[in-house]
């Protein structure tokens, strides 16, 4: 009976001892998700949700990726810009420098989300999504889409891809 307790206190003591060396060890990658979904995003310089002008027709659909289509938009028209998502497919990188504003170390694994304008970058890093300013990694762009949300002059709400179809975006220029 004696040996039993000796030996349940050394488990014990052995087990409060190594589980907090353990649990600060973390060798498992936070990846995002397969999709990142960046919601409000305006992803170029001086970019703003304002009126717009179509320079194309296009369908309004119900949502991102929707199927239902809510209203159509046509060359020429004024619009209101709402908003906007950036739908990425995460593309993995090792940091050749260092990024000290979002904590990233040169030999860090990262993922590049999208492109945010004069030389930023939002990207993934433990678990998180950082800007991280001055990126200047030699790397292939993800695949992104940019969705936004328009108010037709009638009332019609609905999202579209932009794809250099609507002029008065940049609030530079």
């Amino acid at each position: 009976m004696k040996m039993k307790k000796v030996a349940l206190w050394a488990f014990l003591l052995f087990g409060v001892l190594v589980v907090p060396v353990n649990a600060g060890q973390t060798t498992v990658e936070q990846k995002p998700p397969r999709v990142y979904i960046d919601k409000g995003a305006c992803p170029f310089e001086c970019c703003t949700y304002r009126e717009w002008i179509a320079r194309t027709d296009a369908p309004l659909l119900d949502s991102p990726n929707g199927k239902k289509v809510v209203g159509r938009i046509k060359k020429g028209e004024k619009v209101k810009a709402l908003t906007g998502e950036v739908h990425s497919v995460p593309l993995r990188v090792i940091a050749q420098h260092d990024y000290p504003n979002a904590g990233v170390k040169a030999g860090d694994t990262i993922y590049i989300l999208h492109y945010e304008g004069e030389g930023s970058c939002k990207v993934w890093h433990h678990g998180k999504a950082l800007d991280v300013e001055n990126f200047s990694e030699d790397a292939a762009e993800p695949k992104s889409t940019w969705w936004v949300q328009i108010r037709t002059r009638y009332g019609a709400i609905g999202w579209t891809v932009s794809h250099n179809n609507f002029g008065n975006q940049d609030s530079c220029g």
